[in-house]
């Protein structure tokens, strides 16, 4: 089950700020994503700190031209400006580090990921003339970016690189999330969860920072892939009261299954059942049909299908009306069993479901649709060969001359029977076919009394 949504966004304007900080640049772009804490939260601990360089003047006008540039859109005038720039003799590493920070802006906006990881890396290129902040948020969007373009390993290293350098108390909620994420991409599924739990446990720590639902979602999705059905129960809990779905009841369900809790799964699925849960979802509506049979309420089974093929949420399959059937045959209504069974029967050919068929019709004294019902039969097993299909041809003859000695037809029972009698290997069958034809003589004897012929 995959539950992660590869980021896509980038903090990219991050450097920016982490400029102005140092160089009064005007029109800085406000920053987003998790970087923004990281940037904007005062170090609780003493940090490391550089000496930058300073920006001409010169300079200076030369990148606000193309950040005006770049402010409306025109993004092929701040390229040139920017070329023109870092071609400049006289500017320091700094400056060509904010050469490097713009081209990245414009690699983000023309949706350039090798060019931005590119002018990101070009950056760092210059790390001993640029804030220790700076070199920090760089390194991390350096992860996200590797990320974003599906080059995990890359990602981590970056990632791994940040989190050596950085304070421990600036790691933040968003990024324990963003690393679990990426641990979890890796299949590094211990590693996610280490994170993740952590993200989960700071957030319920803080009355700012809200838990969300997929944060859980990637812990369930981590316990799973581990086949860790006891935590992955644990989390569904914990999700459907706090965000109640009905993909979680089924799930639940489910896992109480693996774990070999047939009754809770039993009453979980019951409970999704009533609240409506199951109403378009076909394969779970049969389950739970199914389930009432091993329940020993096979009535409910037979309600529940009804009632779902009524209302088109059930297919009207072969195969599904032969479960109604069957339901309805085991709560012993008999007469309503016949019809979804003939439909799965005839459909399907079944020699075994024309024979049941057969036995249900005559049992109701339903003689000439039992003939019928055996005919069926018979002309199912034609060409089936086997012990099987011979034990089901010898009884689906005898039990149509059966049919047909009691409608009185007795010149087909006798052909019946004679039939039988040339199919019978064993003394067993040979003594019941002689008791049937001893039976049919009396009765066709009466049968000429009563009529006088």
């Amino acid at each position: 089950m995959n539950l992660i949504k590869t980021i896509k966004s980038l903090p990219l304007a991050i450097a920016t700020a982490a400029f102005v900080a140092a160089a009064p640049l005007p029109a800085a772009t406000p920053l987003i994503g998790p970087d923004a804490a990281f940037a904007q939260q005062a170090p609780k601990k003493k940090q490391k700190t550089r000496k930058v360089p300073a920006m001409s003047l010169k300079f200076h006008k030369k990148v606000q031209k193309a950040q005006d540039a770049m402010d409306i859109g025109d993004l092929a005038t701040a390229k040139i400006v920017l070329e023109d720039a870092l071609l400049s003799r006289k500017i320091n590493d700094y400056e060509r580090a904010t050469i490097w920070q713009f081209r990245a802006m414009v690699a983000f906006e023309e949706e350039d990921t090798a060019g931005t990881i590119n002018a990101y890396e070009k950056i760092l290129n210059y790390r001993d003339s640029i804030p220790v902040a700076l070199e920090m948020n760089i390194t991390y969007g350096l992860a996200q970016l590797y990320f974003s373009d599906e080059k995990y390993e890359q990602a981590l290293k970056y990632v791994q690189k940040w989190e050596a350098a950085i304070d421990p108390t600036l790691i933040s909620v968003s990024h324990m999330v963003f690393i679990a994420q990426l641990h979890y991409t890796r299949s590094d599924f211990p590693q996610s969860l280490n994170y993740i739990y952590r993200a989960i446990n700071t957030a319920e720590s803080l009355d700012t920072v809200e838990v969300k639902e997929n944060w859980y979602g990637l812990a369930l999705s981590a316990h799973w892939e581990q086949n860790n059905y006891t935590k992955v129960r644990d989390v569904l809990e914990t999700l459907l009261l706090t965000w109640p779905k009905p993909i979680y009841w089924i799930q639940l369900a489910g896992v109480y299954q693996e774990l070999g809790e047939e009754s809770t799964s039993f009453s979980i699925t019951e409970a999704a059942y009533k609240q409506g849960f199951l109403d378009d979802k076909e394969a779970q509506l049969v389950q739970i049909a199914q389930i009432q049979i091993a329940r020993d309420a096979p009535i409910k089974c037979a309600w529940i299908l009804e009632k779902a093929m009524k209302e088109e949420r059930v297919e009207a399959s072969a195969k599904n009306k032969l479960t109604l059937g069957q339901c309805y045959m085991q709560a012993g209504e008999y007469a309503k069993s016949i019809e979804p069974l003939s439909i799965a029967a005839k459909e399907d050919a079944d020699a075994d479901l024309w024979f049941q068929i057969g036995q249900v019709e005559m049992q109701l004294d339903n003689l000439k649709r039992a003939v019928l019902a055996f005919d069926k039969t018979l002309t199912a097993l034609d060409d089936v060969k086997g012990k099987k299909a011979a034990k089901k041809r010898f009884s689906a003859t005898m039990m149509r001359g059966q049919a047909l000695t009691e409608l009185k037809r007795f010149k087909e029972a006798t052909t019946a029977f004679s039939t039988a009698h040339k199919m019978s290997k064993k003394a067993k069958n040979r003594k019941t076919v002689r008791q049937w034809r001893k039976y049919l003589k009396g009765e066709q004897a009466r049968e000429k009394m009563l009529t006088g012929g």
